[in-house]
């Protein structure tokens, strides 16, 4: 009994928890923490052309990485449903971005992020007050050092050059970070977060030369070799190189507070952009699927449902109604899920979803079987289904976690509509472990008294439940 009680109270939680994660009032009405994707219910579309330099010799490789620098931002924004497509149009490159559940286009472009090259730069003066290029002596400045006059996001102007100590050997753009996170800054005399990062092997060697270049002894000050991280034009951060950094592992301390912090990590990490963007138009798209080929496939999904659940009746009876229950309560954990996670349900999604109902009932049935044996050799009904639970428990768990590592692989490989596909089988799949091992359990116990007992000698269809 006190087994019972534990999985009820787990249960009504766990249903509960979901309940809310889909019905939770927010902007756009009830039920809208579920989005929907651009196949269903259209998004915002962004068109940007890709700002090549002539002197490129290979400008698609570029733009491919542009691509990919995109992808990954809106994949780890959640929105794997995002469509990202490269066009030649009048021998330019553009990226055309369209955002499933992105209300405007506003929205879109902060889901898109710093549009800009991030770059590592020195910073040769520092300048507080109006525009420097409107003062005559910091412009002959700025000219005389090959440079140029950057607003920092303190409020100052810096003097900052690409071609650190006028290399050009001794650039650093558009780098791939590893990690970049905000830590908890642990030398004496310093308090408050630092940010730790790792640049990508191949920009190790650069960037230790770099720090060799604009190296002095910590507690020593120099104006003229400072190192700046630039982003979308802006001076994001300052600061003087006080070791020599010889395998990409770096850290900006500078008593940051949490916030600012974890505003500098993610610049670092969101991917830096080897080609500026240069948003070209911008407005609603369409749903891409017709309204009728969404209805059709709703309504083939409800009728397969229907007929799932009265074949279980039928089949199974009183232990076939417990399983239409687990298949009710299974789809409302996995829809509410997908809520509180910002997961975007498609059409693929759907049919991940449909998938998993298969493996609900597919953990039924074997469960149902393993009960009706020990019935069979004339155990009691409550004696059966605790034996039965125990018989299915390895080959329920073994199917399972198999369809889950396939999932995953799906998941790690694939873009677009194979990740949303691949979250909603992972979900629903997790789900209907939780359903047959608890929530079936629970059921059958409290039902033991309407389940029939088999005798030993009667046939193996399914009757008598």
């Amino acid at each position: 009994m006190r087994g019972d009680r534990v999985r009820l109270i787990v249960v009504l939680l766990v249903l509960a928890g979901a309940l809310l994660a889909i019905f939770w009032p927010s902007k756009g009405g009830w039920t809208s923490n579920i989005r929907l994707g651009l196949d269903i219910k259209g998004g915002a579309r962004i068109e940007y052309m890709v700002e090549v330099l002539q002197e490129t010799e290979n400008p698609s490789d570029v733009v491919d990485d542009v691509w990919t620098v995109l992808r990954n931002r809106l994949d780890a924004a959640g929105y794997t449903e995002a469509a990202v497509n490269k066009v030649l149009r009048d021998n330019k490159y553009y990226i055309v971005v369209e955002i499933p559940g992105a209300t405007d286009t506003v929205q879109a472009e902060k889901l898109i992020g710093s549009t800009g090259v991030l770059y590592f730069a020195q910073v040769l003066d520092e300048y507080l007050g109006e525009d420097p290029s409107k003062v005559p002596e910091l412009s002959l400045e700025a000219r005389r050092e090959n440079a140029v006059w950057l607003k920092g996001r303190d409020g100052k102007w810096y003097l900052v050059k690409k071609e650190i100590m006028g290399r050009k050997d001794l650039v650093l753009e558009a780098p791939r970070i590893v990690y970049a996170r905000p830590e908890v800054e642990t030398r004496t005399g310093r308090y408050g977060y630092k940010v730790s990062f790792e640049l990508s092997k191949e920009y190790v060697d650069v960037f230790k030369r770099i720090t060799q270049a604009l190296y002095v002894p910590e507690g020593t000050y120099d104006p003229k070799k400072r190192l700046a991280i630039v982003l979308d034009d802006v001076v994001q951060f300052v600061g003087q190189v006080v070791a020599i950094i010889t395998d990409g592992k770096a850290e900006i301390t500078g008593n940051f507070s949490l916030e600012e912090a974890k505003q500098l990590a993610a610049i670092l990490r969101s991917g830096a952009l080897p080609a500026r963007l240069v948003k070209t138009s911008s407005g609603w798209v369409a749903p891409l699927l017709g309204r009728d080929v969404i209805d059709a496939s709703l309504k083939a999904g409800i009728i397969g449902l229907i007929l799932v659940l009265v074949y279980m009746i039928i089949y199974y009876r009183a232990m076939g109604i417990v399983a239409d229950l687990a298949l009710i309560y299974n789809t409302v954990l996995l829809l509410g899920v997908m809520a509180a996670g910002k997961f975007i349900l498609t059409l693929p999604g759907i049919a991940g979803i449909i998938l998993t109902i298969g493996t609900t009932v597919d953990g039924n049935v074997i469960i149902y079987e393993r009960i009706k044996e020990e019935m069979r050799l004339g155990k009691p009904v409550k004696t059966s289904i605790a034996a039965g639970f125990d018989r299915s428990l390895s080959t329920i768990l073994d199917a399972n976690i198999t369809t889950i590592l396939t999932g995953l692989i799906l998941y790690y490989f694939g873009t677009g509509t194979i990740k949303g596909f691949a979250i909603t089988l992972i979900i629903g799949v997790l789900g209907s472990i939780f359903v047959n091992l608890v929530f079936i359990r629970l059921l059958l116990d409290a039902l033991a008294r309407f389940i029939k007992p088999l005798r030993a000698d009667e046939a193996q269809g399914g009757t008598g439940q």
